[in-house]
């Protein structure tokens, strides 16, 4: 083969790559989908969100004006864990953390490649519920973190065609509400989809 075929060779080499590549964000074929990751507090978010009612935004304060949620702190657990079940195993690990100063070192469990943006804020100014990316949260661990416990999972798969498959078919307010263990009220199932832009620029920036 010459150094002229050679040449001509290589841009079908990085279109096969390309096309590999962009079939694979988009099919989720390497998804973390149903990833079970391991905290170092056996945190249970049933009885907080389901039991006493909590709103999501207590704990993950930034989800409505940051691009990150952020997670709770000892001192937002400890608020309140200073007088409910301060002896309870998993509480004296938080109690441990906020005494020395330091933070709790939750491990991520829902995250994007980092060449994808996904700004939190966007989406639940929205309206979009919790539920929607990360599915039934209000129900794990109900019971309590000593009964049946099992840490919170990626519970979709948060590929590129996932993604877009809201935005171009729209986020229907009635099933995220349904998601979230709230009334779906008629005014709900009446609403349209809302449907947002999908070009590249839109999360790749």
């Amino acid at each position: 083969m010459t150094v002229k075929k050679k040449w001509t060779v290589i841009p079908g080499f990085v279109a096969l790559a390309a096309a590999a590549a962009l079939l694979s964000a988009y099919s989720g074929a390497s998804t973390s989908q149903g990833l079970r990751v391991e905290q170092p507090v056996k945190f249970v978010h049933g009885p907080h969100v389901t039991k006493a009612g909590m709103n999501c935004l207590y704990c993950h304060s930034g989800a409505n004006k940051a691009p990150d949620p952020g997670n709770a702190s000892g001192q937002t657990c400890m608020g309140c864990h200073l007088i409910v079940k301060g002896q309870a195993p998993e509480i004296k690990k938080v109690a441990d953390y906020y005494n020395k100063g330091l933070p709790i070192p939750w491990n991520r469990v829902h995250k994007v490649p980092d060449y994808v943006q996904f700004p939190h804020m966007r989406h639940v100014n929205a309206g979009v519920t919790c539920q929607t990316c990360h599915g039934a949260i209000q129900q794990q661990g109900l019971q309590g973190p000593d009964t049946n416990y099992v840490p919170v999972q990626q519970a979709k798969s948060l590929n590129m065609g996932w993604c877009i498959n809201c935005h171009v078919n729209g986020y229907k307010p009635a099933e995220g509400a349904k998601a979230a263990g709230l009334p779906v009220t008629p005014a709900l199932e009446a609403m349209p989809p809302k449907k947002a832009r999908y070009d590249c620029a839109v999360c790749h920036y």
